[in-house]
């Protein structure tokens, strides 16, 4: 009797042991992730240390990878057709959501953040560049406001007071850098997205595709003056035509001084100014761009990615949690600001002190935070078509290209431009 009691007993201290050891078991999650840009690598590495620490009933692994841009989507594609090998997360850079929208790819593949994100929607700026048929499929990761970059000292050399106010005063200010040799801001005349013309015809509410993905007019006054802008820049020496922005032989101008300004987004000081014109840091300021008529919009957008789930994660609503946290909390807003100067997207973060306050000894400990702050309250909205890609290569060729090299006008050039796009829509 005592024996079959003793026996009873250790199986019982057996089954509390397991039971107990079972219960504080860590259930194993991998998150992995694709995107073009290492600063975002960066950024989900610090933030999944954080996330995970608040979840110790998971042990997280994160696998976090730079592709580059090109590699990117073919392999993203193929990985979705086979169905296998399909990350949590991918990064869409705003130009290749096009390639999502085509045969329904994003509703097929992606999940639906809408319900996900819910009435939060509404703290928030820019979804639309991510939107397919009503619903929402990234999270952007920077609202891109643009502004214009200047070398201050090259300004100072031939009198030229800043901030200017309208695109006319530029002009003038571009005229007068002209005498030194010197010219104001580069533009691509070809490349693979129009930033400089698109940026000029954004800032006066203009579009290449609404929101019902309706195509631009071939006649539209905004989009002529925004190249015969451009156009009459490049004819009176005022503005530099390169063939594309990123190049070598823009930086070599710009490392020269023959070029002392641009205007473009937020991530073009953390990803190409800084790394590459480290020697002229104290030299630079920024303002908001010039309008061009006063009183009008002094902002623009050009870039951004949004952060997508695909329908093959195995853990969609921890993941969405995860980029939840990431990307829609006021903290990590603020965090991705100060540790990426990419800009906060959340309203109430964009006018947050530690934002507005921020300084850059880059830019002659400029509070350049509270620029991009009047310019993000500013800016546009941008709408997506599924014929995206192929519309801005159009329109480099037909018009862009030609009107800049003064082969074609502005009118001309537009007509011919939507014409070969509307065909190929049909």
């Amino acid at each position: 009797m005592k024996r079959t009691l003793l026996l009873i007993l250790v199986a019982l201290m057996i089954m509390v042991v397991v039971g107990s050891s079972g219960a504080g078991a860590q259930e194993e999650v991998t998150i992995s992730m694709w995107t073009h840009d290492n600063l975002y690598v960066e950024f989900f590495t610090r933030r999944g240390e954080e996330w995970a620490a608040l979840h110790p009933e998971y042990k997280m692994n994160f696998k976090f990878t730079q592709i580059p841009y090109d590699q990117l989507w073919p392999k993203i594609l193929t990985t979705l057709a086979a169905g296998t090998g399909v990350p949590d997360l991918i990064g869409i850079e705003i130009s290749a959501f096009s390639r999502f929208m085509k045969g329904d790819i994003a509703e097929q593949a992606l999940v639906d953040l809408t319900p996900l994100i819910g009435e939060e929607k509404e703290k928030f700026l820019r979804w639309e560049p991510y939107m397919h048929n009503g619903k929402i499929y990234g999270v952007e990761s920077a609202l891109c406001p643009v502004v214009f970059y200047y070398r201050k000292t090259a300004f100072d050399e031939v009198g030229v007071s800043t901030p200017m106010e309208t695109w006319e005063e530029f002009t003038q200010a571009g005229s007068k850098l002209k005498e030194k040799d010197r010219y104001i801001a580069a533009i691509e005349s070809s490349g693979d997205t129009p930033h400089h013309f698109l940026a000029l015809y954004y800032q006066q509410d203009g579009a290449i595709f609404n929101s019902k993905g309706e195509l631009m007019a071939e006649d539209d006054p905004r989009a002529i003056q925004a190249l015969q802008f451009l156009q009459e820049g490049v004819r009176e020496g005022i503005l530099w035509p390169t063939s594309s922005y990123f190049d070598a032989p823009h930086f070599a101008a710009l490392k020269e001084g023959r070029v002392v300004g641009n205007y473009m987004a937020d991530w073009w000081s953390v990803y190409y100014q800084k790394p590459q014109l480290p020697e002229q840091a104290g030299e630079w300021r920024i303002q908001l761009l010039p309008a061009w008529e006063e009183g009008g919009r002094r902002s623009s957008t050009a870039g951004g990615t949004g952060f997508a789930i695909t329908k093959y994660s195995k853990n969609p609503e921890l993941v969405f949690d995860f980029l939840h946290y990431t990307y829609m909390t006021k903290e990590n807003q603020i965090k991705r600001f100060l540790e990426l100067q990419y800009f906060p997207t959340m309203i109430e973060a964009i006018t947050d002190p530690q934002i507005t306050e921020f300084s850059d000894p880059y830019y002659g400990d400029q509070k350049v935070g509270k620029v991009f702050s009047e310019a993000a309250l500013q800016i546009p909205v941008q709408w997506q078509s599924p014929y995206w890609s192929e519309a801005i290569q159009i329109l480099y060729k037909e018009a862009i290209t030609p009107v800049v090299a003064d082969k074609k006008t502005p009118e001309q050039g537009l007509k011919d431009a939507i014409s070969k796009i509307r065909a190929l829509m049909k």
